[in-house]
Parts: structure tokens; C-alpha cells; sequence
């Protein structure tokens, strides 16, 4: 059987320790053979002993790391997934505000990067010519490849650490290019998709296989109905800020998806995220 790492990255605050439980929690209720995997939870700086203590119970592996440069976006400092020392075939790399909702296993591929399409995209398609020609690089010519999303991301273990040098080297390389001229001046009022930006030009420079997961890990809780997914069962829900003030996943009126959140909150505690 393949040996699967499953990781993610916060911060050491109330709102990432809610984040944390939540994907883990749902690891092992709903991800069938996910739970077998070796889960590995890293802090930035710190993490309080409580939140310390519930994750080691689930069989958590606890991991403080330091952030990068102050000038980088936080969000960057999911790259530190990439430099954990285990022994694995495949990572997991998944955004903190994310749950899992059934066994996802038989995607997962030991060969080859597997990623989310981006629904949301800040730029438009000439503009993405125009930061891959800034650093000489092939756009590709499928445009849902041209957007890397960084939140569900399968990592073949043999792949792992030229990511991790091109995704850091990139995400250094726009945040010093930002302001340097009129188009990365705009583009630096998109810098919250640091990350994004610097993982698409490190997966066109290592001109890396990958493959797109299907719409099954891409739904999301935004507060809008999306009709395109209101049948399907999701693997994965990325539900970002929207929780109820008691600690439970918001519905989103789709039929499917919201079968799966009911399931979800079942297993939630009353806990905010605040406070």
C-alpha cells in the first residue's frame, strides 16, 4: 500500500486551531483509507498546548516551523509543508480550511502532481501572458493549467523537493518584481495569490506533469449557489470564512453538497473560531 503523508499549515490562533480539528477530524471520520495516512499538522512559531494535546490524540504529528522573509505573503508559508523529512511515497498538501468528505485515495497518483482548477482568477488571460513571458516561460496552452491553485495539491514524494525550491525561489521573485513596473503594480494588488502566481511559474519552469483532480475536489462555500455542482459528492469542501458563529459549516442551497455538510457539522463541537 502507497504511504501517504497529509499536511497542512496555519497559524497558532483560535481561528486555524478550529481549521485544524475540523480537516483532521473529518480525515478520520469520512476519508477511509486517508485515515491510515501519517498526518502531520505544522504551526508558524508556535502552537498552543491545547490545540497540541487534541491533535496528538487523533494521531497527529505536531510540527513548528519559522515563517519566511516578513516581506512574503503568509500564505506562502505552506511551502514549509514540502520541507517535512518522513518517509512517504505521496503528500497531501491541503489548505487548512478545508474538509474532507469520503475517500479520495484512488486519485491520488505516486507518478504524477495531481491540483484543483482555480474558479477564482484575478487575472485575465493576458495578463498571465504577461508574467509567464516576464520570467521566459511556456504558458500552457490549456488555460485551466494556466492558474495553479495551491489548496489540494498531490505531491509524488520524488517531486517534492524541486517544488519546493522553485515554488520558494518564485514566490521571493514576484514579491520583489511587485511595483517594479505599471502591470506589477497591479498585479501586487493581487498579492494575496502570491502563492498561486509563484506555484503556476515553478510548475512551468520544472515543466512538470501534472493533472487536474476533478470538480469532486473544488467545491466550495461562498455564500452563491453554483449550479454546475449542485449534484455532485464532494471529496473535499473549502468553506474559507464561512462558519456559523457556533462553529458549523454554512449550507450553500446545493442539493449534494450540502448533504455532505449536514454530515460534517454532525461531528463539529460548538466551538467559535473567535475569542
Amino acid at each position: 500500500m502507497p504511504k501517504w503523508l497529509i499536511a497542512c499549515v496555519g497559524e497558532n490562533n483560535r481561528l486555524f486551531h478550529f481549521r485544524m480539528l475540523t480537516l483532521f477530524k473529518t480525515i478520520k471520520t469520512f476519508g477511509g483509507e486517508l485515515a491510515k495516512a501519517k498526518l502531520a499538522a505544522c504551526f508558524v512559531d508556535e502552537a498552543d498546548q491545547s490545540i497540541s494535546h487534541e491533535l496528538d490524540k487523533m494521531g497527529v504529528h505536531i510540527h513548528i516551523v519559522k515563517p519566511y522573509h516578513s516581506n512574503l505573503q503568509r500564505h506562502c508559508n505552506k511551502i514549509r509543508m514540502l520541507e517535512i523529512e518522513d518517509d512517504y511515497d505521496v503528500m497531501v498538501a491541503l489548505d487548512c480550511d478545508t474538509a474532507v468528505t469520503r475517500d479520495f485515495s484512488a486519485e491520488i497518483s505516486a507518478d504524477t502532481i495531481r491540483r484543483c482548477d482555480s474558479l477564482l482568477d484575478p487575472l485575465d488571460i493576458n495578463e498571465w501572458k504577461y508574467m509567464y513571458g516576464y520570467f521566459g516561460l511556456a504558458m500552457p496552452n490549456d488555460e485551466m493549467a494556466v492558474h495553479a491553485n495551491s489548496a489540494v495539491l498531490f505531491i509524488p514524494r520524488k517531486d517534492v523537493r524541486n517544488l519546493r525550491n522553485a515554488w520558494l525561489h518564485y514566490a521571493n521573485l514576484i514579491t520583489d518584481t511587485f511595483h517594479s513596473n505599471e502591470q506589477w503594480t497591479r498585479f501586487a494588488q493581487h498579492k494575496y495569490y502570491t502563492d498561486q502566481f509563484a506555484l503556476s511559474m515553478a510548475l512551468a519552469d520544472l515543466k512538470a506533469d501534472v493533472q487536474l483532480l476533478p470538480a469532486e475536489f473544488n467545491i466550495h462555500i461562498n455564500g452563491a449557489y453554483q449550479g454546475w455542482a449542485d449534484q455532485l459528492h464532494p471529496y473535499i469542501l473549502s468553506y474559507h470564512h464561512n462558519v456559523t458563529g457556533d462553529g458549523k459549516l454554512k449550507t450553500t442551497g446545493m442539493t449534494v453538497p450540502d448533504q455532505y455538510i449536514s454530515k460534517v457539522n454532525e461531528i463539529l463541537g460548538n466551538h467559535s473560531q473567535s475569542g
